[in-house]
């Protein structure tokens, strides 16, 4: 005869089995991060994808600079000075250490009065809020400007505009109204990034009590840099001591 099975033992195994079955979900569920195995595969497929994107750009940065190389080598000796002269001549002028001269826009920004004749006082509104005109730097560079000079001085990747006792200064020298911005690139580019409806040139004629104008010329010079001298804070000109 076979021996029936109690109602309580059936009671305790499915317990078990229970709690068995719950300790491996949570199990599956903290390797997973607390998702659903289908939510990580999600999460996986998006991942992968993202690598291969990223091997993709890598790839074509990598077959581009080896066409550049090839081209070099393929190159006679005077057009290889030539390229190189290029090169060389193009982050010289992105670096700010050689004058450059082309078309662009000239930016003007003077105080105005209430009655809006120009102002001859400082110019706190922009002066307290200068970054204001590195917001419009910004700008310059972003719409692929080559050169951008603040009040005849070149910007530059170390500049820095500060205030000190009320007075503004680029890098060491004390700057002020009216603030001339130059920037040399595509002209018609540069106002349209700086004329755009609600950009920053409305927002410092609404907000700022301020009169800016951006004009376009074809003949815009911007000298270099006074800190071509030094590379990484090394002066090229300094000799060496025994």
């Amino acid at each position: 005869m076979h021996k029936k099975i109690s109602y309580k033992s059936l009671v305790v195994v499915t317990i078990i089995l229970g709690i068995f079955i719950s300790l491996q979900l949570k199990s599956i569920n903290q390797e997973n991060n607390g998702m659903t195995t289908l939510k990580k595969g999600e999460q996986l497929t998006q991942e992968l994808k993202s690598l291969k994107k990223e091997e993709e750009d890598l790839k074509e940065e990598i077959k581009r600079i080896q066409d550049d190389i090839d081209s070099y080598k393929n190159a006679k000796d005077g057009s290889l000075e030539g390229n190189i002269s290029s090169e060389i001549k193009k982050y010289e002028e992105l670096a700010g250490y050689t004058d450059v001269k082309g078309q662009g826009v000239v930016v003007t920004i003077k105080s105005v009065t209430e009655s809006g004749n120009i102002s001859n006082a400082s110019l706190d509104g922009i002066s307290y809020n200068f970054d204001l005109l590195l917001s419009l730097i910004n700008k310059l560079n972003s719409a692929q400007a080559n050169a951008v000079s603040l009040n005849g001085h070149r910007i530059v990747y170390n500049s820095y505009i500060h205030l000190k006792e009320d007075k503004l200064y680029l890098n060491d020298s004390i700057i002020k109204e009216p603030f001339v911005i130059k920037a040399i690139g595509n002209a018609d580019t540069l106002a349209s990034a700086l004329q755009i409806k609600y950009g920053i040139v409305w927002e410092i004629e609404k907000y700022y009590n301020a009169k800016v104008t951006v004009e376009k010329s074809d003949n815009i010079t911007i000298k270099a840099s006074n800190e071509r001298e030094y590379l990484d804070g090394v002066d090229i000109n300094e000799k060496d001591e025994d």
